[in-house]
């Protein structure tokens, strides 16, 4: 698992839909599809449903989405401290 893989997965999961995630990451619906694939072949679970007309957490995803929402805002909390400390040594 990684952090891109993270990212991608948060997004299908809070758009409900694999288009509007890569639309809104800037990257192709297959960057998404696959990244979501080798997560849930990592993890050994499905995370998402897919229908039709877009996507849902399986309960399995709706865990590792509780977890990447924590995970990435501790990223972002750490660039954030570290770009206030550029320039101060």
């Amino acid at each position: 698992m990684n952090l891109r893989a993270l990212r991608l997965f948060a997004a299908a999961a809070e758009h409900g839909s694999v288009s509007r995630a890569a639309d809104a990451m800037h990257v192709t619906q297959s960057a998404v599809s696959k990244s979501v694939a080798a997560l849930e072949s990592d993890l050994g679970v499905a995370l998402l449903e897919r229908a039709p007309r877009g996507v849902r957490l399986t309960e399995a995803g709706a865990v590792l989405h509780a977890h990447s929402r924590v995970i990435l805002a501790a990223e972002r909390a750490a660039e954030e401290e570290i770009a206030s400390l550029r320039g101060l040594s």
